[in-house]
């Protein structure tokens, strides 16, 4: 089905892919927007003109021309074409693999895109920015995790597993509490702080969301996104944005790939944390055992 905000993604073009996450690293901020929307939206960049992606990712159609020229593509019409013959090799390996899958369709097609937008996630993983973004959460006095609509009950599950891997960690409800979590006592004032946000939002996104980023920037906190392949916006605010395709096929958008991206941050932060990991779990433990949970 292709309803709420979901809808199939038509294809995975990995040597694009690999073109645009080697030269991010390399590019201006507005060529960075312009190379992120096309990796995370490559399926549908066989319907696109230089003038509407520009238009779609906020940006001259100049900057769009100068990484186009950067990636070795004559314009649009040339990335079309390389396009054409990436998708033509990709479904003959398609072919391969589905003659041996036992899935029923159409979940063998959802299952694809699912397993697709997981390794996307863990590919992200060896960029640049992940042992930056890491040591954001690890290094940080305090960590907050929010997350909107759809995907809170994602960022509250996120903030108790965090917790058993660092201490000091926060579900952050700006509705219900307004930001209170953020107002310092007044002998702290002018006392340097090191906080961190995980910010979890999908389409539609939140309105509170921007806000808090630009917050985020005003106060001097560090700020981790993790959010959909349609988001352009993180990168005006942070550079430690994970972006997790959500777009499988299924009635609402799937949260798979978010999820384990999610995970992979609170094992990172554990593992940053090991001498200390072991107490705490144990004392989690005796704790449990009090309360007669287990």
């Amino acid at each position: 089905m292709k309803e709420g905000f979901s809808s199939f993604l038509q294809s995975g073009f990995p040597t694009l892919e690999e073109q645009l996450d080697a030269v991010l690293p390399e590019l201006s901020n507005l060529e960075a927007q312009v190379a992120q929307y096309m990796r995370l939206n490559v399926g549908d960049l066989s319907f696109e003109t230089g003038a509407s992606l520009a238009e779609k990712v906020g940006v001259s159609e100049v900057t769009v021309s100068r990484l186009l020229r950067r990636l070795g593509y004559e314009g649009m019409r040339g990335l079309k074409r390389e396009l054409r013959n990436q998708l033509t090799n990709r479904e003959l390996l398609k072919e391969v693999a589905s003659a041996n899958l036992e899935v029923p369709k159409p979940f063998s097609e959802v299952l694809d895109l699912e397993l697709e937008a997981v390794r996307d996630v863990f590919r992200q993983c060896a960029l640049p920015t992940w042992d930056r973004l890491v040591r954001a959460v690890a290094d940080a006095d305090r960590v907050y995790v929010t997350g909107f609509q759809t995907v809170r009950g994602i960022a509250e599950d996120c903030a108790r597993r965090l917790a058993l891997a660092r201490s000091d960690v926060r579900f952050l409800a700006a509705h219900d509490g307004m930001l209170t979590e953020w107002l310092r006592p007044p002998h702290s004032k002018g006392e340097d702080t090191n906080e961190c946000l995980i910010l979890i939002d999908v389409v539609a996104y939140a309105r509170e969301a921007p806000v808090l980023a630009r917050l985020c920037n005003e106060t001097g906190r560090s700020l981790v996104v993790v959010t959909d392949e349609m988001c352009h916006w993180a990168r005006n605010h942070t550079d430690l944005v994970i972006h997790a395709s959500t777009r499988s096929g299924l009635f609402l958008e799937s949260t798979v790939a978010i999820t384990a991206a999610l995970n992979l941050i609170v094992d990172a932060v554990a593992k940053e944390g090991s001498s200390e990991i072991a107490g705490r779990l144990q004392d989690w433990k005796a704790t449990a055992r009090a309360l007669n949970i287990f």
